[in-house]
């Protein structure tokens, strides 16, 4: 998807939709949350495709199926209250400030 979207040295640029510029950061977000689920699970010797997909958080669901598919999983959990879930995360959370200082 990025080497075909992405013209080579010296050719004109490519014209793409606001849809499909929307698809391919669709694309890149689900990439980069598969990544750490292939770390716990196929990167370990584990199938993840044996295992349902637990989807949470405010954009879980429109992400869910997409991620699922992409690990080869076939079943997702959606909690009727995912959407809030993280929200009630954070107000519980305990508040940390952290400084830091520039070395040079």
């Amino acid at each position: 998807p990025f080497y075909e979207a992405t013209p080579p040295a010296g050719a004109p640029p490519r014209r793409m939709s606001v849809e499909q510029l929307a698809h391919g950061f669709l694309e890149v977000a689900n990439e980069a949350m598969c990544r750490p689920i292939r770390e716990m699970t196929q990167m370990r010797g584990h199938d993840a495709a044996a295992h349902v997909l637990a989807s949470f958080g405010g954009a879980g669901g429109q992400h869910a199926c997409a991620v699922a598919r992409a690990l080869g999983m076939t079943r997702v959990y959606v909690h009727r209250h995912a959407s809030i879930l993280s929200a009630v995360g954070i107000a519980l959370a305990d508040v940390v400030v952290e400084k830091q200082e520039a070395a040079a």
